[in-house]
Order: structure tokens, then sequence, then C-alpha cells
């Protein structure tokens, strides 16, 4: 995460007593600690186990800061930034709600992501309980809102850490490249554990002869990728781009077409036009509400 905009990764990083700790990186890759991260004059602190998180949670283009912490009912603070990408300035806090009333999970350590594909930021938080929750965002990508909080399951039941190994760390990510966001959990004592998300039946539905093929070719001379698929009956048609973690990158249809063969050309820009980088992407199709996803690679 590129903190202070000049191009490389910084560091920031919560601790047992509430403060926030930023580490820029130098030229030469080496880390130099600056002060803690302040908001209305004073460093910032939540009380204990802050678990920060620095995303541009209102689409503003600059980072803003999630913290998750143990000692209050206010178990996720919103840090908004009013800064500039390269100076950040934090005032007043606002509390993440869900279903009108503050998020109060133990010791919630949160990853703000899109879990389910659909463009907008969902929550997926580790507690000291020993479950993962999910909570999915029922509000727009740029003003989340959140309702409901189901567990998340592996193998059919609940995902859940005995007494000891509780307190947990969530990050999700898309760890083999299919295509799918999968979950890493950390807990309390030195073990890290690694669930595999089943891939949203690619292969089975591209088998089908009443469905269409799709595929990806991209174009390094160019910087462009034709993303190809056939429509079998006229269809209510999204496409849409992600990067490797999930986050969403542009929509390039949406809207009715007819039946027929298709060929949309992505030049790489993301919705705000910026050039995205090279590296593996994944596109998910949406036909008529049926989903199809698929991995592409940018090349420059």
């Amino acid at each position: 995460m590129d903190f202070n905009d000049d191009g490389r990764l910084d560091l920031i990083v919560g601790d047992r007593y509430g403060s926030i700790n930023y580490f820029t990186r130098l030229a030469n890759g080496s880390l130099t600690e600056e002060p803690d991260i302040i908001a209305n004059g004073s460093p910032i602190n939540v009380g204990y186990n802050s678990a920060p998180q620095a995303v541009d949670w209102n689409e503003d283009g600059l980072l803003d800061l999630v913290i998750g912490n143990d000692a209050t009912p206010e178990r996720i603070r919103l840090y908004l930034n009013s800064g500039t990408p390269s100076s950040y300035v934090f005032t007043a806090y606002s509390v993440l709600m869900r279903g009108g009333s503050p998020i109060q999970y133990s010791r919630c350590n949160q990853h703000v992501v899109d879990l389910n594909l659909d463009g907008k930021k969902d929550l997926v938080i580790g507690e000291d309980y020993g479950y993962i929750y999910y909570l999915e965002n029922e509000g727009t990508n740029a003003d989340p809102v959140f309702n409901t909080a189901v567990q998340l399951e592996a193998n059919g039941s609940p995902i859940s850490f005995p007494s000891g190994y509780t307190d947990l760390k969530v990050w999700v990510d898309d760890w083999n490249e299919d295509g799918t966001p999968d979950l890493i959990v950390g807990n309390y004592r030195d073990s890290v554990h690694l669930y595999i998300a089943y891939p949203i039946g690619i292969e089975e539905e591209k088998n089908q002869q009443d469905k269409f093929a799709i595929s990806a070719v991209p174009n390094p001379t160019y910087n462009k990728t034709t993303i190809r698929y056939q429509l079998t009956d006229d269809a209510m048609v999204e496409l849409s781009l992600y990067d490797i973690q999930g986050k969403f990158i542009k929509t390039v249809v949406s809207g009715c077409q007819i039946s027929g063969n298709y060929s949309i050309i992505w030049q790489g820009f993301d919705k705000h036009n910026n050039a995205v980088p090279a590296g593996i992407y994944f596109y998910k199709l949406s036909i008529n509400g049926r989903i199809y996803v698929d991995k592409l690679v940018v090349l420059r």
C-alpha cells in the first residue's frame, strides 16, 4: 500500500495498545519509522488491539483508514482522508454500523474486500471467539451499507477455532490465481490456515452447449486484451474487470445485447482512465443474472 503516493509500498501497523504505527519505504527499499498517524492533531488511539487497513472507502482517490479494535463499543472506526494523495489529513471518525447499530464483534480484525465480486466493498471480520463473519455491502461502492452478517463456512460448516486458537486475523486474496478470492486466517497461537474457494462453475458452464464460449486474448503490441463471447439468445449482459485481490477495475459492458458473437476490447484502463499495471486480472460476465468468471493477463 503506497500511503504517501511516492510509488513505493509503505507499512501501517496496529499494536496491542491501540496506536497506528506508520513506516515509509525509502528509495533503497528499507523502511523508516514515521510519527504515529494523527487525527485532529493527536495520535490516533483506539484503546487496545488496533487493526488498521488503508482503503479508499468513499472512492475519492484518497486512502482512508478502517480500524478494528477491542476497547470500545465502537469496534470498527472509519477515518476519512480529506488531504491529498501524498499528505493525509484525518479529523473526526465515524463508526461502521450493521443494521443501525455499531458493529461489535470482540477484537474486530476486518478486511475490506469485494468478496462476492459484485464491484462493491464488503467486510470480512475475524474476532476473538474463533469465528469469521461476512457482511455484504447492500449500498454502493462509495457508500457501503451493512445490514446482515453470516458466518463463513468451509465444507458446509461454520469456520471456527477452539479456545486458545482464536483472536482471528483474516485476509482475502486469490492465493492460487484461479479468479476467485481465497481466505487466509491467522490465530492467537502461531498457525496460519488457507481456505481455497471453489471457482464459480467456469469450466462446467463453458462446456454446456446451450451456453457460450468465453476467452481473453492479450495483445502486448497494442496494450489491449480482447474478450470474446457468444450469446445464443438476446440477454442482459454485464462485463466487469477486477484485479487479483478482487478490487473492482471497470465495467466495460452493461445492457441488453442481441444473440451473436462479441469481441470486446479492453485497452487496460481503469474506471478513472488510468492504465493498470501488467499482471493477472479476472473478468466477471453476467448473462441474465448467471455469472461466469475467468482470468486474463495484461502485458505491457
